[in-house]
């Protein structure tokens, strides 16, 4: 059974276009559409190296050619980051979708730490130096978080 694979067409010359493919599982070959084969013949014509990688299941593997078109999946190579490497670079380097997610979590924890303060400031019977200590604390992380989540907010 025939099922579409994701594929990536790469150049020297800095094209990168995704499309879709066909895929025999059984026998690992790989159908290009006439779309990227028109780029290959282009890349050849203007002397630029090229490849081809499919994406499936979070890897990415090498696409080989065996004759015009056909191509088969070099699972020998499969290529995915551990999950530490993931996460660092999450922290590290993240997308802009990672930093608007995280602006909007820190917006979430702010909100909390303002609803807290408020919360202790209603509560408190006695105000003592500790007290004290303890709304200005949830108040002053409230703010950080909160300006620290308009920072990771603000998009590209």
């Amino acid at each position: 059974m025939t099922t579409l694979i994701k594929v990536t067409f790469t150049s020297t010359a800095g094209e990168e276009i995704n499309g879709q493919a066909q895929c025999e599982p059984m026998s690992e070959l790989v159908t290009l559409p006439s779309r990227l084969l028109e780029l290959v013949q282009r890349a050849r014509a203007a002397g630029d190296g090229h490849a081809f990688v499919a994406h499936e299941d979070g890897y990415r593997y090498l696409l080989k050619p065996v004759e015009d078109g056909v191509y088969r999946l070099d699972r020998s190579r499969r290529h995915r980051q551990r999950l530490l490497e993931q996460a660092w670079k999450a922290v590290t380097a993240p997308t802009k979708d990672q930093r608007q997610q995280s602006g909007r979590f820190a917006h979430t924890l702010s909100a909390a730490a303002l609803i807290g303060a408020s919360v202790y400031v209603g509560s408190s019977k006695v105000w003592t130096l500790v007290a004290l200590t303890d709304a200005l604390s949830l108040v002053g992380v409230g703010v950080v978080l909160f300006l620290v989540g308009a920072v990771l907010s603000k998009g590209d």
